[in-house]
């Protein structure tokens, strides 16, 4: 029995051959299935499920999006991720206990409030596993990306990555459906907690499955292999083809970090919008970013990649100007509206971005310059995200609940510049 589960164990994470396109193809297939459940757990420990969880633990405005900015604090391990995976021709198992780590964690933070009464201690305890959790994903997402990329079909990347996202959207709406629906149903009735238990409970499930899941998935192994010193870490600045993907994925994110962090905050506590209210329009957006991903996966197989960067970073920051001028009385008919186009576009936004690292990277060395594009982003993301929630408290004595809003229109400004300055100087993927 020992000997069996040492052969699984091999067969799984280091088979002795390459994998056949049959093999592949089924790993394809694998891969679509975690990436689907993975979206679930991501999206019901994030966004309005946060806000709401930390809301009923008492938490303030601020507290929430410091909280909310912990995912890209956590990508700083970005960093450090390249001279883990750069050395590794077999990279699963390495990213399969890091996906654990970062999952279960999500699940465990819900179950809480069951077993501590105090809701100080909650918080406090919600934000370690938080953090753990998203430092793991910082940590593994350079490697699961590229094992991403690795394993698309030549010629057709588009459509595998617009399918990947199409599967991903149908089940998270229906899930995030669901689960909304149900919290609210139990906060109706004054059971506040129950229903983040439920939320807690199917977590932890889901990342058991995606576990097998992943497990499942057959690795296309990586051909090249390097050992990466510190100097290294300028690589992508180095690189003159590359520099400018790096200067503007880098400014994107210090400008989107003005807002991002309270943008559920702002559809929760200020304009006070349910969470079935919110799930059901994810449904609508379920089926826009679909059909987005359809669109733009076959417009950029068709174009190139970085026509659809520039265009759908126009579409995402017209949205991101457009929440600051949604208040409570236009909420139930403006916010749908910016929710639909946002999904419909973000989807082809990050397949477009993530092949254009892709096709301007080296054969070698991938990771190191994807990873440390990323960690770098984060850090900027981070340090305008923690900027952020001192000057919305300053704001806050004067503007009110327009505080947010005015952050809004900071980060949409900053963002057009970007993109008229350095977006378009990024290289053609031809």
């Amino acid at each position: 029995m020992k000997a069996l589960r040492k052969q699984t164990f091999r067969t799984l994470f280091f088979p002795p051959e390459k994998p056949t396109e049959k093999e592949l193809t089924v790993g394809r297939r694998r891969f679509i299935e975690e990436g689907a459940v993975a979206a679930v757990i991501y999206s019901v420990a994030t966004g309005n499920f946060l806000v709401g969880y930390l809301s009923y633990l008492g938490a303030s405005v601020s507290f929430c999006a410091l909280v909310a900015m912990i995912p890209n604090f956590g990508c700083v391990l970005q960093f450090f991720s390249p001279f883990l995976f750069e050395r590794m021709h077999n990279r699963k198992l390495a990213i399969w206990i890091l996906c654990l780590i970062y999952r279960l964690p999500l699940g465990m933070m819900m179950l809480l409030p069951a077993f501590l009464p105090d809701p100080g201690t909650v918080r406090i305890l919600t934000v370690v596993l938080y953090t753990v959790s998203f430092l793991s994903a910082g940590m593994v997402t350079p490697g699961l990306q590229h094992m991403s990329l690795g394993l698309a079909p030549e010629g057709a990347k588009g459509r595998f990555f617009a399918l990947k996202d199409i599967v991903c959207s149908y089940v998270n709406s229906g899930m995030t459906l669901l689960l909304g629906w149900q919290l609210d149903h139990f906060n109706a009735k004054g059971e506040f907690y129950t229903g983040f238990f439920i939320i807690g409970i199917v977590c932890l499930l889901l990342a058991v499955l995606d576990a097998v899941l992943l497990a499942l998935v057959r690795e296309n192994p990586v051909e090249f292999v390097s050992r990466l010193h510190v100097s290294d870490l300028l690589i992508p600045v180095k690189d003159q083809k590359f520099r400018p993907v790096f200067f503007y994925s880098v400014l994107a994110g210090l400008f989107s970090g003005l807002a991002s962090p309270f943008l559920s905050v702002y559809e929760v506590r200020i304009l006070g919008l349910s969470h079935t209210f919110i799930t059901g329009v994810g449904v609508v957006s379920g089926i826009a970013a679909m059909a987005g991903s359809w669109f733009w996966g076959r417009y950029a197989d068709r174009n190139t990649w970085n026509r659809v960067v520039w265009m759908t970073a126009l579409f995402n920051l017209s949205c991101t100007l457009g929440w600051s001028f949604v208040g409570k009385a236009s909420a139930p008919f403006a916010a749908p509206v910016l929710m639909v186009l946002a999904a419909a576009c973000t989807g082809g936004s990050a397949i477009a971005f993530s092949n254009l690292e892709f096709v301007s990277t080296p054969p070698s060395g991938k990771t190191a310059y994807i990873g440390i594009t990323a960690a770098t982003t984060s850090l900027a993301s981070t340090f305008s995200s923690a900027a952020a929630t001192r000057i919305q408290s300053f704001l806050e004595t004067s503007f009110g609940d327009r505080a947010i809003a005015i952050l809004f229109v900071a980060a949409a400004v900053g963002g057009f510049l970007n993109l008229f300055l350095f977006g378009r100087r990024l290289p053609s993927d031809s």
